[in-house]
């Protein structure tokens, strides 16, 4: 099973992390950094397995191929601006990471007007 290695891998990475704290605090960083990326690259095929689902419900909806891929926009904002944050705010920098949770809500939300204008413009159409 994955995730007795994507385990392994956060408590290896943790307990150099707070070993190498002590002496090299920028050592320690690069170490948490590299443990997360790992992590990720762990994962990339169960991300693949889902957008492949996905991708065949929504072709067999009839949904259009632009909510698709906004969807998977917004899912990788999500992504992107949480371990972004994570990282930043294992600085110490929590300021800065709730600032890039911050600007990730707000892209993420200009991203989902479309879907917003499709639903109201749907809604529309069958009542109207």
């Amino acid at each position: 099973m994955d995730i007795f290695k994507i385990a392994a891998i956060g408590i290896i990475t943790a307990m150099c992390v707070l070993i190498l704290r002590q002496q090299r605090e920028e050592t320690a960083v690069l170490v948490a950094i590299t443990g997360g990326v790992l992590i990720l690259l762990s994962v990339v095929d169960y991300f693949a397995q889902v957008f492949r689902v996905l991708s065949d419900l929504m072709d067999s909806s009839g949904i259009p191929g632009t909510v698709y891929a906004t969807v998977f926009k917004i899912v990788g904002v999500g992504y992107i601006a949480d371990f972004s944050a994570g990282i930043v705010e294992d600085t110490g920098q929590k300021a800065l990471a709730d600032k890039i949770l911050l600007a990730g809500k707000i892209v993420i939300m200009v991203l989902s007007l479309p879907i917003l204008v499709l639903l109201f413009d749907t809604v529309t159409t069958m009542l109207g």
